[in-house]
């Protein structure tokens, strides 16, 4: 699986590159997600998000690790978001335990409302800011 290499290689990547593809990899994950809650495919979707979170915990470990190396001035606010983001998708996980009528659209709304654009947005502005090579 080309997720998984490339989500579990993340964590060992001395630079941005890898960061770039895990980011990258995260944001198709997403849109595919995002695809089957469209159709209604409530099983589909809860597979798809489970490989999501898995590749987004991976990532987002990545990105901070790769923060500390550029000693950012706004990591403990990124890392802040990412908890708020990690929060959010155990909070979306509970809802589709409880009640698998709402799976597709809780998320997709979580994915729509703050997974995504914070990927799409913060992530690849942060990228682009440090030019995706390690000092």
């Amino acid at each position: 699986m080309l997720t998984a290499m490339i989500c579990s290689n993340a964590l060992s990547s001395p630079n941005g590159l890898l960061l770039q593809a895990t980011i990258r990899r995260l944001e198709d994950l997403g849109l595919q997600t995002l695809r089957a809650t469209s159709t209604g495919d409530a099983e589909a979707a809860i597979t798809l998000f489970a490989q999501f979170t898995d590749c987004m915990y991976r990532s987002f470990a990545l990105e901070e690790r790769w923060l500390n190396t550029w000693f950012s001035p706004d990591r403990d606010a990124h890392v802040r978001e990412h908890t708020h983001l990690i929060e959010l998708t155990v909070e979306h996980y509970m809802s589709v335990m409880t009640d698998d009528r709402l799976t597709c659209a809780s998320i997709r709304r979580a994915l729509e409302g703050a997974i995504l654009p914070h990927i799409v947005t913060r992530d690849r502005a942060l990228l682009q800011h440090h030019h995706t090579v390690a000092p």
